[in-house]
């Protein structure tokens, strides 16, 4: 008898075989990789077990969609709307994809389990992008819930075509990026290839971030409630709007132009399946068996030298322990060389320069009137928040390719484990957070000159708590221990943004205490050391 299941699998499975997918090995590689994400012990939000811990991250992803909804309802013109929304979540999902999800796609640690059997490129590059699918789903849906709301209430069930048209936006955004990466394997040795796809990461991560903050400032001073989608021939060549299309054809509110938007859609997100599966997925098991043996960087063991010279001076001096200072060289150890921290932390330094752009928006034709005006302003209190961005290189801290080493923590005759985490959270706030502030300063104190410096010196001590605070209460492990796998995937995104609003408080605290005395906040930036050396306390007495 015919089940239902079967009913729904079979034209999957008659499309897959279109593919040149093997069916069986297929579905059970899905099914497998499935089951292990949800059976792994949890490390985000420390959570009970790994559902809880996607719920909690959802329901983060469904607050911004929520921000979103409030932009977007001023917009009277339907299709604006759509492709507004359509194109921000092009974005928030490739910026996840490629510094989140790109190390599922290549991800080594199956080597030794599926290169000697006989699975297909074809089949291992299909399997690993809907396994990707499905968490990038979860995030597409629950990004657009709140917009979807707003749809049901107002219009009905055009409410469910949105979702169809984000579902099949995911995967655009997901064929688009990988059909990227397999062009380039074209042109690469496999040797070379992550290395070559690390650079461009972090520089497309850069482009992106960029657009999405500046783009917005440019419609500014506009009139949103009139605003009208205009029927350019460009607009025939953008992603957003194809699916803005699509979604009104399936409702049923579809205009002739939306018919040509809706069949783009379909036939580019058809024909890039079928190109990136049957022509550009050969070699994807090349690719994988050299990146987890050509490429990898010898380490070499840590030599501990007595302070000598000035940087062992200096650490000396930074670090309390012996144990601490081994956190730190450590830790500086994987900065120089472990790639996919550098794909996750440097971008950050040119986000911090963009978001102050975007939020200074400097006046080019009267710049000496700008810069005038900007001298009476407290916006040197936005050098805070761009500031924090060079904290969040303390989240990627504990995870590493190379979990396994770790045993060495629990052979270590110390009882000083945790000065370990200490001293290495010192060191990725050393490396990425000072220099931040010391380039700041230069601005800061051409326009606002030396009085604000308190205030400014206050928010960064307190930057540095609030990054300090976080690794206690989110119990994080110690430095390396955990392996980058997809029970984090999605949170070091959420992270930024969580910190963003929490940093938001912070400038408004000091931004009282500016009202007030200078004295107070002088007052508070002396006593700011021992708020910083009580908190990394907090982390070394676990």
């Amino acid at each position: 008898m015919i089940t239902v299941k079967q009913v729904i699998v079979a034209p999957l499975n008659l499309f897959l075989k279109t593919l040149g997918v093997d069916v069986l090995h297929f579905w059970a590689l899905l099914s497998a990789k499935l089951k292990i994400d949800f059976r792994r012990p949890p490390n985000s939000f420390q959570s009970a077990g790994k559902k809880q811990t996607l719920i909690k991250q959802l329901f983060i992803y469904a607050f911004l969609g929520a921000m979103v909804v409030f932009s977007l309802y001023r917009i009277s013109d339907m299709m604006l709307q759509f492709s507004v929304f359509f194109t921000f979540l092009i974005v928030f999902e490739g910026t996840i994809l490629l510094t989140e999800f790109t190390g599922v796609l290549f991800d080594e640690n199956e080597n030794q389990i599926l290169l000697p059997r006989p699975v297909s490129s074809r089949t291992l590059l299909l399997v690993r992008l809907v396994h990707i699918l499905v968490y990038m789903s979860y995030i597409a849906i629950t990004l657009s819930l709140p917009f979807a709301i707003y749809l049901a209430i107002n219009h009905g069930l055009l409410s469910v075509a949105f979702i169809i048209g984000v579902l099949l936006c995911a995967w655009f955004t997901l064929i688009l990026a990988v059909g990227f990466y397999m062009s380039l394997s074209k042109f690469v040795s496999a040797e070379r290839f992550k290395d070559v796809l690390n650079y461009f990461q972090i520089a497309l991560a850069v482009v992106i971030m960029a657009s999405y903050q500046l783009v917005p400032h440019f419609m500014e001073g506009a009139n949103v409630e009139s605003l009208m989608f205009k029927q350019a021939w460009w607009a025939y060549l953008l992603p957003s709007a194809w699916f803005a299309g699509l979604t009104k054809v399936i409702g049923g509110l579809a205009v002739s132009s939306d018919w040509v938007y809706a069949a783009t859609a379909l036939c580019v997100s058809l024909l890039g399946s079928v190109l990136l599966i049957r022509k550009l997925s050969s070699g994807f098991t090349s690719i994988i068996s050299e990146s987890g043996t050509g490429i990898q960087r010898e380490v070499k063991p840590v030599e501990i030298k007595s302070a000598k010279g000035w940087k062992n001076k200096l650490l000396s001096i930074l670090c309390i322990s012996e144990v601490e200072q081994t956190g730190w060289r450590l830790t500086m150890s994987h900065i120089r060389g472990d790639r996919k921290l550098k794909q996750q932390v440097y971008p950050m330094f040119a986000y911090s320069l963009i978001m102050v752009v975007a939020f200074l928006k400097p006046e080019i034709n009267d710049f000496s009137a700008y810069i005038q005006e900007l001298a009476t302003s407290s916006k040197y209190l936005l050098f805070v928040l761009t500031g924090f961005f060079g904290t969040l290189g303390v989240g990627v801290i504990p995870f590493t390719d190379t979990p396994k080493a770790s045993w060495i923590y629990e052979m270590a005759a110390t009882n000083k484990k945790y000065h370990i985490q200490s001293g290495a959270v010192k060191a990725m706030l050393f490396t990425f957070f000072l220099p931040l502030q010391l380039l700041y300063l230069i601005p800061i104190i051409w326009i606002w000159g030396f009085a604000v410096l308190p205030y400014v010196f206050l928010g960064s001590g307190l930057s540095v708590v609030l990054a300090i605070l976080l690794v206690r209460i989110q119990n994080n492990p110690l430095p390396f221990s955990q392996g980058r796998e997809m029970v984090n995937k999605g949170e070091y995104t959420l992270r930024m943004f969580l910190g963003m609003l929490m940093v938001g408080v912070i400038i408004g605290l000091v931004y009282l205490v500016s009202l007030a005395h200078m004295g107070v906040g002088i007052g508070l930036c002396v006593v700011m050391p021992l708020f910083i050396s009580l908190s990394y306390r907090t982390i070394r007495n676990r």
